[in-house]
């Protein structure tokens, strides 16, 4: 059911921000990917500059999904309707396509999640691994933080 279509230019537009979103997730999926063989190693500078990519990634996505507001409001749209409402309203004809982009962006964006969640847990049991054993080592203090002595 098409209401009023959008006009051609904002199509590409819309078009545009939504290839650029999706292959700022891909590189997302490569960072995830990174960041896994470098948790696997713990090379703790890789893993910091892939932490810092990612959010710089994030951050990208974030201006564009702001874009993409700004754009859908600037043509009268309501900021409460759905990107897939949006494209069944007011695509017309190039809905499907509008569609399958917005599928395949999300099912990306979904696989990061799921793969970034991942790497946290990793990330985590790794940490508490090396801290474990630094520990029965006696390179690193066992920190409690319920001590009934708190002065020294």
């Amino acid at each position: 059911m098409v209401i009023n279509q959008l006009s051609a230019e904002t199509m590409q537009q819309l078009r545009n921000i939504l290839e650029q979103m999706n292959n700022y997730a891909v590189a997302l999926e490569e960072v995830s990917k990174q960041e896994q063989d470098a948790i696997h190693v713990l090379d703790s500078d890789r893993i910091m500059q892939l932490s810092d990519r990612r959010v710089a990634l994030h951050q990208q996505l974030a201006a564009l999904e702001a874009e993409c507001h700004g754009l859908l409001r600037s043509q009268g749209i309501a900021d409460d309707m759905t990107l897939a409402v949006v494209i069944d309203m007011y695509c017309g004809s190039n809905a499907a396509d509008f569609q399958a982009l917005r599928r395949k962006l999300y099912e990306r964006i979904i696989h990061v999640d799921k793969c970034t969640q991942d790497n946290r847990l990793h990330l985590l049991a790794a940490y508490n691994v090396t801290s474990t054993i630094l520990q029965q080592l006696g390179l690193s203090q066992n920190e409690s933080t319920y001590s009934r002595s708190t002065v020294k």
